[in-house]
């Protein structure tokens, strides 16, 4: 049977130390604000039966991806193995798979993105900041996996929160973890969570059906809200630029943050410290 990677993250065990973030930023080098992995500080219930966990997020690594399917260059696509990757060489920088993720976890790097400390990279920001106008994710570590290690972000989780392996192999550790923690899938992705028994369902990703509808949802209350002056165009400029310069706003504001609840958010430290 081809072998289909998949991810556990078990919250009754992560203590949001922001390690998988670190690690991530450190292996990749992303710039400012660019997180492929974020971490989400969540509450429910109400005092004296109040709770809070950390719910850490990526790209889900769908079964079928929207963002693939927008992509028109073919820059993203599905590997055999299942992680969904990004060609740069190939990539134009549209953004279209951008607004195409419900899970608001792909990142358009620009010129003016920058990094950590200006003018001077970090070693690990060197290859990373020669890439403009192109979409990066999260991709399972890909590079690492076709030599036979394990993502990043796996190998630094202290808690041992994230179980990554071939979920086709019945003797993969992943296969095992599932069988014995029974985490919940995230329905049309390659994502498992370990839920604590009195957590809301709802404060996790939702399954990539519900996302997708929940981000359409939302750019249709968005386009009804939008004032009718927002259509026409100042003297001189052509309607094409104000589109272009709606769609991108639109992106930026949708995004896929639908795609889960939050009563709170903590950025990762690595925002916090700019």
């Amino acid at each position: 049977m081809a072998t289909s990677y998949g991810m556990v993250i078990n919250l009754e065990r992560c203590i949001g130390c922001y390690a998988c973030v670190v690690a991530c930023k450190q292996c990749w080098g992303t710039r400012p604000g660019v997180n492929y992995n974020m971490m989400n500080y969540v509450e429910w219930g109400e005092y004296p039966d109040a709770h809070q966990r950390y719910v850490s997020t990526l790209c889900n690594h769908c079964d079928n991806p929207p963002c693939v399917s927008a992509c028109a260059s073919q820059a993203t696509y599905k590997t055999d193995e299942g992680p969904v990757v990004v060609d740069f060489e190939l990539c134009e920088g549209c953004g279209a798979c951008v607004g195409a993720c419900p899970y608001d976890h792909r990142f358009l790097i620009t010129e003016d993105m920058g990094t950590s400390y200006e003018g001077a990279p970090l070693p690990c920001e060197e290859k990373s900041a020669q890439r403009v106008n192109v979409t990066e994710k999260c991709t399972f570590c890909y590079e690492r996996l076709t030599e036979g290690l394990q993502p990043m972000c796996t190998v630094h989780c202290p808690g041992q929160c994230r179980i990554f392996g071939d979920v086709n192999d019945p003797e993969s550790d992943i296969s095992k973890y599932i069988a014995e923690k029974n985490p919940v899938p995230i329905e049309g992705t390659s994502v498992y969570y370990v839920v604590p028994e009195d957590m809301d369902r709802s404060l996790v990703p939702l399954g990539l059906a519900d996302a997708v509808s929940a981000q359409m949802a939302a750019k249709n209350e968005k386009k009804e809200a939008a004032p009718a002056s927002a259509e026409k165009a100042p003297e001189g400029v052509p309607m094409a630029a104000v589109a272009g310069v709606v769609g991108v706003a639109a992106v930026a504001a949708v995004g896929g943050g639908v795609a889960y609840k939050k009563n709170k958010n903590k950025q990762s430290s690595t925002d916090q410290s700019e």
